[in-house]
């Protein structure tokens, strides 16, 4: 008599435990896609880093090239810069800028590089931006 006032409690007990692993699946698969999310938006920052990275040392190598004592001023025009490739990096845009800047009462040109790095695409898309400044000295070897 005792054994047929519990029926099914092994069948409420089955479908419980059921539901509680569905449960604990679903937020594992949720932690697991917001990891590979973050690890996604890692590296393309890390991608746009380095391209704006070697952005800036792309124009200071143009603005000061080897065996010259002064810059090449032609550089800092205002304009965008090109001749360094987006693609080389694996990212959608490379945008350089190198503008002469005046401060203060100081004898020495000064100019403002920037370069702006944007890699992914939609909703995965991370834009860098470094900036750097660089001061044309006069040449006093003697």
């Amino acid at each position: 008599m005792f054994y047929s006032k519990q029926r099914g409690s092994a069948l409420m007990v089955a479908i419980f435990v059921m539901t509680v692993m569905a449960v604990m699946a679903a937020a594992m698969i949720r932690i697991d896609w917001s990891g590979q999310t973050t690890t996604t938006r890692e590296v393309l920052a890390t991608r746009a880093w380095f391209a704006a990275h070697s952005g800036n040392e792309y124009l200071l190598s143009r603005l000061f090239p080897l065996g010259q004592t002064t810059a090449d001023t032609q550089v800092c025009l205002g304009q965008p810069i090109t001749g360094l490739d987006a693609a080389l990096f694996q990212c959608r845009s490379l945008t350089l800028r190198c503008e002469t800047r005046e401060v203060g009462t100081q004898s020495h040109q000064q100019y403002y590089l920037t370069a702006t790095a944007t890699c992914g695409s939609g909703e995965m898309s991370v834009t860098r931006t470094q900036e750097t400044w660089a001061k044309a000295l006069s040449d006093t070897t003697p």
